[in-house]
């Protein structure tokens, strides 16, 4: 099954991914230490950042299979480039307030150690430099946000964006 992408985004996040890489090797000789490029997204009405390097590309949201007895949160699973991901809606996992369109949006496909999946997001918004004195704490920001998701929130940001574990 041919799922639809768009192969300009996903160069550009191969592009991104492939100059942070190149940043981290650079040794600066005085003492500054670059931050780490994150992946703006949207969803809900929300706003968030998820580390670029974990981004493994974006494509528009194919059918995805219901399988029984997921929790809430895992949409079920669909196919992508090949591979069967699990798809995770983070609306319903971060328990985000709001209304979102019923099937539109994209896949934003994340890969940490073993573990691979996507996230159903609106829009992909921008890829960004945050150090670490650009995210400051943000306590429980809304009511039934899981432990240990949130890292903190983007210093100095209206509308607030949130950055993911």
């Amino acid at each position: 099954m041919t799922t639809p992408q768009d192969p300009g985004l996903t160069e550009w996040l191969e592009r991104v991914r492939a100059e942070y890489w190149e940043r981290l090797g650079h040794d600066s000789s005085d003492g500054d230490v670059p931050g780490c490029s994150h992946v703006l997204f949207e969803t809900a009405g929300s706003r968030f950042a998820v580390e670029a390097p974990l981004c493994k590309g974006v494509v528009r949201r194919p059918t995805t299979t219901r399988l029984p007895g997921l929790p809430a949160y895992l949409l079920g699973v669909a196919g992508v480039r090949g591979e069967v991901l699990s798809v995770i809606d983070p609306q319903v996992f971060l328990s985000l307030p709001g209304e979102r369109p019923p099937r539109e949006g994209y896949l934003l496909i994340l890969s940490a150690g073993d573990v691979k999946g996507a996230l159903w997001v609106d829009r992909v918004n921008d890829v960004v430099t945050l150090g670490q004195e650009d995210v400051i704490s943000a306590e429980a920001p809304w009511a039934g946000l899981p432990d240990e998701v949130l890292l903190g929130q983007w210093a100095d940001r209206d509308p607030a964006v949130f950055v993911l574990d």
